[in-house]
């Protein structure tokens, strides 16, 4: 079993490279997924996430089970510049939806922690990234997973896979998707106030 997990750690994080530096991309740098991989599922058709949890760039410990809300997962590295590009989108998504009960979890795959580490600092990132050196996370998400950076997967207040954004996204694509994720928690919330008066 355990040769197994490895084996699709290694083949993912093998795709994982090899997405971003062959073929060809809309994108400043060629090599990197231009976004074409777009996935939104409806609510009848999200599987639930797998368990992501591990250790973060600065030591904490974080899992996403422990979460309330919705969860956006940003699957990025230090040396990939579409990853760049993107931070401040991010970060802005971060600053938008943050007292909304959503969550932004990066995700740093197939890196050195020091660069890392180094990457956030100078991009001021406020939210947490799980260190993922050998892409298991990455991989656990089978084919809904990042086999491409920069990847984002966006679950819903129940943890279950809504959608997912291959290369550089912005604060207006994921801001029309974590709407919709709250307007269907919202919904999904008994009305208190007809029982009461």
């Amino acid at each position: 079993m355990r040769r197994a997990l490895l084996l699709a750690a290694t083949l993912a994080a093998g795709v994982l490279l090899a997405a971003c530096q062959g073929g060809s991309s809309t994108e400043t740098g060629a090599g990197f997924v231009s976004g074409s991989g777009t996935v939104d599922l409806d609510v009848d058709d999200r599987e639930p996430a797998p368990t992501v949890s591990g250790e973060t760039l600065d030591g904490d410990e974080v899992s996403v089970d422990a979460l309330d809300g919705p969860v956006v997962l940003n699957f990025w590295a230090s040396w990939c510049g579409p990853c760049a590009a993107e931070a401040p989108d991010l970060i802005a998504t971060h600053e938008r939806y943050a007292d909304r009960g959503v969550h932004l979890l990066g995700v740093n795959v197939r890196d050195s922690r020091t660069n890392a580490q180094s990457f956030e600092r100078d991009f001021g990132k406020p939210y947490p990234s799980l260190y993922d050196e050998d892409s298991s996370i990455a991989a656990s998400f089978g084919g809904i997973g990042a086999s491409a950076l920069p990847t984002t997967i966006i679950l819903d207040d129940e943890h279950r896979v809504a959608a997912r954004l291959f290369g550089r996204v912005t604060d207006t694509q994921l801001a029309s998707r974590i709407d919709r994720l709250l307007d269907e928690a919202a919904a999904d919330e008994p009305d208190t106030e007809a029982g009461s008066g």
